[in-house]
């Protein structure tokens, strides 16, 4: 899973053709279709980035400083994204009377507290350990993606909120009246995730530009 997210991202950087929006549907997919465990979207992230760097190590963009800045646009719209639908699907189960499993939720309360923790230091680590052309970018790539990821953080600590919170605090009054819930089996709040992802228009929206932060080239082609 991981190595195919790291290709589809190498092979994105290497076309040069909508970068940010490619990487985020990439990250997106591969989330969608992940196990969960502690360090799934944190494992994605690194993936991601660790391709982008290997991309343009190899391909030598004109401008590699701007095509991994649209990486790292990509990768924290699908977080944000990620995170919007996780949290809707809880508390709309809870709202239902349904609750997800225990471990699935314990799980990615983790994994978003550790790409919140994690994800600069990600950027910094991989733009670091590449070769001249890209690494001497380092410290504006790791400015830009401390502004662009502050700009989520909100969607994915309230995500890590929701999925740690008791079921029956999030359900509606005559749910936790009964103090009732109907647990889904494992794979329900991924395969809800999944279908938020893909069906929601206007209740997930990707992040806006960080405050501050100068836009980007754009990456479409000249037509």
């Amino acid at each position: 899973m991981h190595e195919q997210l790291k290709s589809d991202v190498e092979k994105i950087v290497e076309e040069g053709e909508r970068v940010s929006e490619r990487v985020r549907d990439a990250v997106e997919d591969a989330a969608g279709r992940a196990k969960a465990t502690p360090s799934r979207l944190s494992e994605l992230t690194q993936a991601a980035i660790d391709g982008a760097v290997n991309a343009a190590d190899r391909s030598a963009p004109d401008n590699p400083e701007s095509t991994l800045r649209q990486v790292v646009d990509g990768v924290t719209d699908a977080l944000q994204r990620t995170a919007q639908a996780t949290r809707l699907a809880v508390e709309e189960a809870a709202g239902d009377g349904r609750a997800y499993a225990e471990d699935e939720l314990h799980s990615v309360a983790a994994d978003f507290r550790t790409v919140a923790d994690m994800f600069v230091e990600t950027v910094e680590r991989a733009a670091t350990g590449a070769r001249d052309q890209t690494s001497k970018h380092v410290h504006a790539l790791r400015d830009h993606a401390e502004r662009t990821f502050n700009a989520a953080r909100p969607s994915i600590e309230d995500a890590a909120k929701a999925a740690a919170t008791h079921p029956i605090s999030l359900a509606g009054e005559s749910v936790a009246a009964t103090a009732k819930l109907t647990r889904e089996a494992a794979g329900g709040l991924f395969s809800a995730v999944g279908k938020l992802l893909q069906s929601t228009g206007d209740r997930i929206s990707p992040k806006d530009k960080a405050a501050g932060d100068p836009p980007a080239p754009s990456d479409q082609t000249p037509s």
